[in-house]
């Protein structure tokens, strides 16, 4: 095993992480898979431009240097993860994409779904505490492609390519993510073992050789049929791959009958108004195969889970121990691609039993309640007071995932009202919620031993979860802590500001403090060398207040020689994030579509992250208009991404059309 990088990271020891792991996940991989490592060597080659992060060459992957260099001394916990992940993907690719490859590009999924999902178990086994696969895989890839899925404009998993120009389109976060999270549902109804057993069995049949999804469907139908359970994988499957979104269910308890409850399945779409794309296959027709698990609780227990698959439109089943003050769950631990809905009643129960005792629901569970409710209120299946209330037990919770849940659904929300009249009141509730935690953490010091110690992960990343919080609704204490490192630094050039928080140090300290302080963080962009370090402080200038500045790094941002191309992107998105910018970032993005199209048209990624990262969060009728104008304007390229965009910004007028005033009125109240 081998790592080529530029001789002077070689010489700091910037590459010493990534060949370190490398070995230890061969190991890993050769002793899950059964089957070993096909070549004589693996070489890792480090580059400073890519089109990608990472590509899983046979035997010689090449990565993006941001991915894959590490400076021990100023990276960041959340920096580690990513560069760690980026390894366990590409070297699960040397299994699944290169040594068994798919037959044809409609099941890239495949491979991607597996490398993707890979990256959680894989950094599960160097990081045994950090408990990927259960918890972060949660927040980082199903809460964020169910965004992107639950749109009409969404397509299936596996898309069929019949020109060259199809490929291109294969490749999008809905292979990547949904493909990890069918993955995951999978293995979690089979049972882990059974899974490993399957996936074990398919690449020794098929290694040096092509296979498509049936294949992969019928070696672990095979498998399941030795431990003695019959499931027709391949007819689940299909339905989950070949139609696009996924189902909300919705569980009423039944008035009349004790013990018997109605579960009901339909599509889950934001903006009900959007029509499904092919009128001859309307959503009505949607119908998932639904591995449902489902658990009844009270108020210190809660039972063991129990299976139903749910196929029809509408069921009956009956739970044996439902009692008058009990509650029920569904998709423990969150691990079926699909919403569930409760009446009422069931809500008001759950959300009482997350003040008065928290840990009867697992982590998991608590995650995925926040970002089921936040969601089915955007939507309009819920009242919009619901998911609110429900963050209301966060002053308690010591875990970080349902935190970043909680951070994660904020944050759309946040947007839709960040340039309202009556934002003061959002802002105000979010911070009384935030404030006693931040209270109790306090701010990291700088640890000088450097070493980023495995059992501190959850608390530190809970700590700068909240931190982020507090800073960003403006919690008093939080900006003078801020402004205060800032001013040190500055006075003393050294940068004593804890790792961990760095960027949210910065980004405050440039919103709040003058033009010096922006002047400094350019500045220091400009004389740093470490790739962690660069990408901070660049995203940092984009917090400014100063509409003139943000102007500056907009045009800046296109010079190559200042800025590097893959980083532009990312000073323009950030740039829309901030409600000072966001029409600046909006306009120059119209008058810069040419040159930003035949820059980025033919990359991967790129141009959909742009694009999204521009409109998501625009939300008033002009907006609206003005986009349509402009797709009419701009012929050429990104169809899909701009048809995305649209539908996305007209659910936001929607939804400020419909609920902004009922989310308001209950602020009022709940803040007297």
């Amino acid at each position: 095993v081998r790592l080529y990088a530029r001789p002077d990271a070689i010489r700091r020891g910037s590459g010493d992480y990534a060949l370190n792991i490398t070995r230890k996940l061969i190991e890993f991989y050769e002793d899950y898979f059964k089957v070993p490592y096909s070549l004589p060597k693996l070489d890792l080659l480090a580059v400073p431009k890519h089109p990608y992060a990472a590509m899983e060459n046979w035997g010689l992957s090449v990565f993006v240097e941001q991915r894959i260099l590490l400076d021990p001394s100023i990276s960041s916990i959340s920096y580690l993860l990513d560069v760690t992940m980026v390894i366990v993907h590409e070297l699960c690719h040397q299994w699944f994409g290169d040594l068994v490859t798919p037959v044809w590009w409609e099941d890239v999924w495949l491979k991607e779904g597996f490398a993707h999902y890979f990256e959680f178990v894989g950094t599960d086994y160097l990081y045994p505490g950090w408990n990927m696969e259960k918890q972060r895989f949660l927040t980082d890839v199903l809460h964020e492609v169910m965004l992107l899925d639950g749109l009409s404009s969404s397509h299936p998993v596996s898309q069929e390519v019949h020109q060259a120009t199809d490929i291109d389109r294969v490749f999008d976060w809905i292979a990547y993510k949904k493909g990890a999270a069918l993955i995951r549902m999978l293995a979690n109804f089979m049972g882990h073992s059974v899974f490993q057993m399957g996936l074990q069995d398919y690449l020794t049949i098929h290694k040096y050789g092509n296979a498509a999804r049936n294949d992969l469907w019928n070696t672990l139908s095979k498998a399941l049929k030795r431990v003695g359970k019959s499931v027709n994988i391949q007819e689940v499957m299909d339905q989950w791959t070949l139609q696009m979104g996924y189902p909300v269910i919705t569980i009423l308890g039944n008035e009349t009958t004790n013990n018997v409850i109605v579960i009901s399945q339909e599509r889950f779409v934001y903006d009900n108004d959007a029509k499904p794309k092919d009128p001859a296959f309307g959503d009505n027709s949607y119908l998932w195969q639904i591995p449902l698990t489902i658990a009844v609780g009270n108020t210190s227990h809660i039972s063991s889970e129990a299976i139903i698959w749910v196929s029809n439109k509408s069921e009956h089943h009956r739970i044996p121990a439902l009692e008058e003050a009990s509650w029920l769950l569904g998709n423990i631990n969150q691990t079926g691609y699909f919403r569930v809905n409760y009446d009422i009643r069931n809500w008001r129960l759950l959300i009482n039993q997350l003040m008065r005792n928290h840990d009867v629901i697992s982590v998991s569970n608590r995650a995925g309640l926040i970002d089921d409710a936040f969601n089915l209120a955007r939507a309009g299946y819920l009242p919009q007071n619901i998911p609110l209330e429900i963050i209301r037990y966060l002053s308690e919770e010591k875990d970080f995932l349902p935190w970043h849940a909680a951070s994660r659904a904020l944050y759309p929300l946040d947007k839709l009202l960040d340039r309202t009249e009556s934002y003061n009141i959002f802002n105000e509730y979010i911070l009384r919620q935030v404030a006693s935690m931040y209270l109790k953490l306090g701010w990291p010091t700088n640890n000088l031993n450097k070493s980023l110690v495995q059992a501190s992960y959850q608390h530190e990343e809970l700590r700068r979860e909240v931190i982020m919080l507090a800073c960003s609704f403006g919690n008093k204490h939080c900006h003078q802590q801020a402004a205060t490192l800032i001013s040190d630094w500055i006075s003393s050039n050294r940068n004593r500001i804890p790792l961990n928080v760095r960027d949210i140090v910065y980004c405050t300290g440039v919103s709040l403090m003058d033009e010096d302080v922006w002047e400094f963080i350019w500045m220091k962009f400009h004389s740093t060398t470490a790739v962690s370090e660069k990408k901070i402080l660049l995203e940092a200038l984009t917090c400014s207040d100063d509409r003139n500045l943000l102007n500056r790094l907009l045009n800046l941002s296109l010079n190559s020689e200042v800025v590097l191309d893959q980083d532009a992107i990312d000073v323009i998105i950030h740039v829309a994030r901030n409600p000072h910018g966001r029409d600046l970032a909006w306009k120059f993005f119209r008058e810069k579509w040419k040159i930003l199209n035949a820059r980025y048209g033919e990359a991967l990624f790129m141009n959909s992250k742009l694009i999204s990262g521009v409109t998501e969060f625009l939300n008033t009728e002009d907006e609206l208009r003005e986009l349509k104008n402009f797709i009419k304007s701009y012929e050429g390229g990104a169809a899909a991404s701009f048809s995305r965009a649209v539908e996305t910004v007209e659910a936001n007028v929607r939804w400020q059309r419909l609920y902004k005033e009922e989310l308001f009125q209950w602020l009022r109240k709940s803040l007297t």
